[in-house]
C-alpha cells in the first residue's frame, strides 16, 4: 500500500496556534478523510473547522487553483502529495 502527503496550509484569520498540519495517508483514503484526519488532530483546528464528519460549510478548500468541495473532487482517492488551503469565505483580502 503507498502513502501519500498532505499539507494543510490554514488561512491567518483562522484562530489556531498552528497554520501547516502535515499528515500522511494510504491511497485507498478520499481527499475529506484525509483531511478530517489530520484536522483532527489538532482540538482547536477540530472545533473551528469540523462538524460531524465534514468540514463546516464556509470554507474554501482548494488544491492546485482548484476548488475541492464544489468540483466533488474532495470525495475522490488521494493519488498523489497534496497541498490544501482552506481560506475562510470572507477572509478580508
Amino acid at each position: 500500500m503507498q502513502f501519500h502527503k498532505i499539507t494543510i496550509l490554514l488561512h491567518p484569520s483562522i484562530s489556531s496556534r498552528v497554520h501547516t498540519l502535515v499528515g500522511e495517508v494510504n491511497e485507498e483514503t478520499t481527499i475529506l478523510k484525509g483531511l478530517l484526519s489530520i484536522l483532527s488532530k489538532e482540538e482547536d483546528i477540530f472545533k473551528t473547522l469540523i462538524s460531524g464528519d465534514n468540514i463546516r460549510y464556509g470554507y474554501l478548500i482548494l488544491s492546485d487553483k482548484v476548488e475541492l468541495r464544489t468540483t466533488k473532487k474532495i470525495n475522490t482517492k488521494i493519488s498523489t502529495d497534496m497541498q490544501i488551503r482552506i481560506i475562510p469565505i470572507s477572509h478580508g483580502g
